[in-house]
């Protein structure tokens, strides 16, 4: 019998977005305040290695914390669960006969190891904001964990596909 795909995107929460926003602005400040300082300040002035050094710096923090404020996931349930986070390249898929349990739960940041994609004891857990999750326990591989809209809706598409009951 065939299924119909489950999928919901899961947006970061206000933590995740406030502190992207406070990684950019605090790299262009700095930015700004190291181009506004007079040579004059200076012992030697810089040298071209020294402002390449703070333009990639700059860009890289700057990519972080737009990548923080433009994140999102992706949870899907069809031949397989997908839960994918963008733009981090974040990718893990698992086929629902491998699932050998798949629970509700409710995440922090304290008990998933904080905010973001972390590894914790035993397995995976991708948390973008506190709330409802699922916990999957995987066969022969680590467990994920991951924050998601309505929990009930993906344990039951798990089931339905062949994901072992509690």
């Amino acid at each position: 019998m065939s299924y119909p795909a489950y999928e919901e995107t899961v947006r970061p929460g206000r933590v995740m977005t406030v502190i992207g926003w406070a990684v950019i602005a605090t790299a262009v400040g700095i930015a700004t305040l190291v181009l506004a300082v007079p040579a004059g300040w200076q012992d030697q002035p810089p040298t071209a290695s020294d402002v390449g050094v703070l333009v990639v710096t700059l860009a890289v923090t700057v990519a972080l914390g737009i990548g923080s404020v433009l994140m999102r996931m992706t949870v899907r349930v069809d031949e397989v669960l997908e839960v994918r986070v963008r733009p981090w390249w974040y990718r893990r898929r698992v086929a629902p006969e491998q699932v050998t349990s798949a629970e509700v739960v409710h995440m922090t940041g304290g008990n998933s190891g904080g905010l973001g994609i972390r590894l914790v004891p035993g397995g995976t857990a991708v948390l973008l904001d506190g709330g409802p999750g699922v916990q999957v326990t995987i066969r022969d591989a680590r467990s994920l964990r991951f924050r998601c809209n309505d929990p009930e809706a993906v344990v039951a598409a798990l089931r339905a596909r062949g994901a072992a009951a509690d």
